[in-house]
C-alpha cells in the first residue's frame, strides 16, 4: 500500500514498480492480472464491507490492473487495488498494490481519510478471522493482508523532517501495518540534502515514538558488530579470563550463555545476510524517484532503454542505486524481507487485532449478562411472598444457565 499527501508521486511509483515486474503469462497468451474496482467503504457505521466491493460504488467503472499501471496518468480520487501474478526469482507471487488518494484538507478531513485506510486494513484482518472461525477451513485461502505501507514524505515543507500531520497519521497507521517511510520526489534533492532529510525524519520518529519496520533489529545489529570485531573481542575475552578474578569469570560465562540462548534461532543468518540487512536499514527512509510519465523513451549513455528521467544536465536512472533507493526497496519488498514482513503482519498486527476483537466481544457478553441479571433480580423483588421461593429458585437456575453459556462462548460460535 502507498499512502501520503497528495501530489507526491504515489501512483507514479506504482507505475514505475510495475515496469520492473515480470508478469506470468496465461495459457491464452495474455498477462495474468485481475480487475479491481475502487473504493474504500462509504458507510463507517455499517459492518465491515470490502473496500473494493462494486456494490458500494455502482458509479465507478472497473479497471484492468495493467491498464491502470500503463494507461494515462490521472489523479487518484479513489483507492484502487492492482493485482498481478509475477515471477520473482524462483518464486511465484500474487502481488497486490493498493493506491490510495492523497491526504489533503483540514485535520478533520485527514483524520476521516485515515479512518478509511484503517478500516480497509481491519477488513483484511476480518477476512482472516472469519476463515479461522470456519469448521472446515479453505486450504487455498488467499492471503488478503497488507504487509507493508509505504508512507510518502514531502521534503518541500518549511520544516525539515515530519510535519505534525505526518506524525499523527503515522502513529495511527502504525497500529495496523508495517510502516516503511520514503522520501518522495528525491530527484530535486542533492546528496547532502537527502542525508539531512533522512536524519531529521528518523529523529522526529524517535521523539514521537513512531516505530518503522526494522530491516536490522538492534539485537542483530549488535551481533553483526560482534562478528565484524570477532577477532579483537575474542582476544580481549581470553585475556580478561586469564587475568580476571573467579567471580568475573563466572559472570562472563553467564553472559555468554545468555547471548547464545538469544541467538540460538538465528544461527543460519550468515554475515553477508546481516550486512545486507544493515545496508537496507541505513537507507531508511528510502529516497524514491519515479519514471517519466509523458511517454518519452529514456535511454542511457549506451543507448539502452531505461526507466528514468532526462534533465538538461544528464539522464537519471530510477533503478541505479547511485541515483535513488528504488531498486533496494523493491528487492526488500519482493525478495529478501517479503517473508519477514508477512510474519510480523500475522504474528503481531493480526494477533493484536484478533485479541482486541475477542476481548471486546467478551466484554459485551459480560455486560449483557449483567443487565439480564439485574432485570431478573428486579423481577424477583416484585413477586409475592408466597411464590418467592419457587421464583427465586427459577431465577437462580436461569442465571446459572446464562452464566455458563456466556463462559463457554468463543470465537467458534457464529
Amino acid at each position: 500500500m502507498v499512502a501520503g499527501y497528495s501530489g507526491l508521486g504515489k501512483t507514479s511509483f506504482i507505475r514505475t514498480l510495475y515496469g520492473t515486474l515480470k508478469l506470468r503469462a496465461s495459457a491464452a497468451g495474455g498477462l495474468k492480472n485481475k480487475s479491481s474496482a475502487a473504493n474504500l467503504p462509504e458507510d463507517s457505521d455499517k459492518a465491515p464491507t470490502s473496500p473494493t466491493s462494486t456494490s458500494n460504488n455502482k458509479n465507478n467503472d472497473t479497471k484492468d490492473s495493467v491498464s491502470y499501471a500503463t494507461g494515462q496518468l490521472e489523479r487518484t480520487l479513489n483507492s484502487f487495488e492492482a493485482l498481478f501474478e509475477i515471477d520473482e526469482g524462483n518464486d511465484k507471487i500474487n502481488l497486490t498494490l493498493v493506491d490510495t488518494p492523497g491526504f489533503v484538507g483540514s485535520d478533520e478531513v485527514i483524520d476521516a481519510h485515515c479512518d478509511e485506510i484503517l478500516r480497509y486494513l481491519e477488513y483484511q484482518f476480518d477476512l482472516t478471522l472469519a476463515e479461522e472461525r470456519k469448521v472446515r477451513r479453505n486450504p487455498k485461502a488467499v492471503d488478503n493482508q497488507i504487509h507493508a505501507c509505504l508512507y510518502f514524505i514531502d521534503h518541500s515543507t518549511p520544516r525539515l523532517g515530519l510535519s505534525d500531520a505526518d506524525v499523527r497519521i503515522l502513529k495511527r497507521l502504525g497500529t495496523r501495518v508495517n510502516l516503511i517511510p520514503v522520501i518522495a520526489r528525491a530527484d530535486t534533492l542533492t546528496r547532502a540534502q537527502t542525508k539531512r532529510m533522512k536524519q531529521a525524519i528518523l529523529k522526529d520518529a524517535a521523539q514521537n515514538q513512531i516505530q518503522f519496520f526494522q530491516f536490522l533489529s538492534p539485537k542483530l545489529a549488535k551481533r553483526l558488530l560482534a562478528q565484524q570485531q570477532g577477532d579483537e573481542e575474542g582476544y580481549r575475552k581470553k585475556n580478561n579470563k586469564g587475568t580476571g578474578e573467579d567471580g568475573e569469570e563466572e559472570d562472563n560465562e553467564e553472559e555468554e550463555e545468555e547471548e547464545e540462548e538469544e541467538d540460538e534461532d538465528e544461527d543460519d543468518w550468515d554475515p553477508e545476510f546481516l550486512e545486507e540487512k544493515a545496508n537496507l536499514q541505513s537507507l531508511v527512509p528510502f529516497s524514491l524517484i519515479a519514471q517519466e510519465e509523458d511517454g518519452v523513451e529514456i535511454r542511457d549513455a549506451k543507448g539502452k532503454l531505461i526507466q528514468g528521467r532526462e534533465f538538461p544536465w544528464g539522464v537519471l536512472n530510477c533503478l541505479d542505486s547511485k541515483h535513488c533507493d528504488l531498486e533496494s526497496l523493491r528487492s526488500a519488498l519482493l525478495s529478501s524481507h517479503r517473508q519477514e514482513l508477512k510474519e510480523i503482519t500475522y504474528g503481531y498486527f493480526y494477533e493484536k487485532y484478533r485479541t482486541e476483537k475477542l476481548l471486546a466481544r467478551t466484554k459485551s457478553q459480560h455486560m449483557a449478562y449483567q443487565q439480564q441479571q439485574q432485570q431478573q433480580q428486579g423481577h424477583a423483588k416484585t413477586t409475592s411472598t408466597g411464590g418467592g421461593s419457587s421464583s427465586n429458585l427459577a431465577t437462580k437456575n436461569s442465571m446459572l444457565s446464562v452464566g455458563s453459556s456466556s463462559a463457554i462462548a468463543g470465537p467458534w460460535e457464529e
